[in-house]
């Protein structure tokens, strides 16, 4: 055989390869649709799993608590969120109520934009700021919230992780 046989056999698997690989495009309709991050949040009950504050807040003995979840009560942490596909949500005490007198569940109007800004976290929610949510896995989101708390102007950064359930 000729010598060049092997480089011409060898250019020609290199072009093949080339143009097989540039060329193959998975087939959209090959993989399933992913949810968007909306339809995500809708038909699921979110409870709040871990909440952290920086900088933290003075618990008004002179300790800075970041990890404001550790000290959440009990009735505080079986609540939940539900978010409808009409824009609407409720909130929920869950079984465990802080207050015998407040309602079980109250609504609000919620939107998430396409940059992942979340409105309408609740009407009783005491932090001014703009809150981002994203999704953390098949279960479980994240919102950030930059901003401040009404009673203290001091700027921060809180973050809020929530677990379908």
């Amino acid at each position: 055989m000729k010598k060049w046989f092997p480089q011409s056999v060898m250019a020609l698997c290199a072009v093949s390869g080339m143009l097989m690989f540039t060329q193959c495009k998975k087939d959209k309709k090959d993989s399933p649709k992913d949810p968007s991050f909306k339809e995500f949040l809708i038909g699921k009950k979110w409870q709040l799993t871990a909440y952290t504050a920086n900088p933290g807040i003075d618990d008004g003995e002179g300790q800075v608590v970041t990890d404001i979840y550790a000290v959440l009560p009990a009735c505080v942490k079986d609540d939940f969120t539900e978010y409808f596909a009409d824009g609407t949500a409720a909130e929920d005490e869950g079984p465990a109520k802080c207050s015998p007198a407040s309602p079980q569940r109250h609504t609000f109007n919620w939107d998430l934009k396409a940059d992942g800004t979340l409105e309408g976290r609740g009407d009783d929610d005491d932090f001014t700021g703009t809150y981002r949510a994203e999704k953390i896995s098949n279960t479980s989101y994240r919102i950030t919230g930059t901003g401040h708390f009404n009673d203290d102007p001091t700027p921060r950064t809180v973050v809020l992780t929530f677990k379908a359930v």
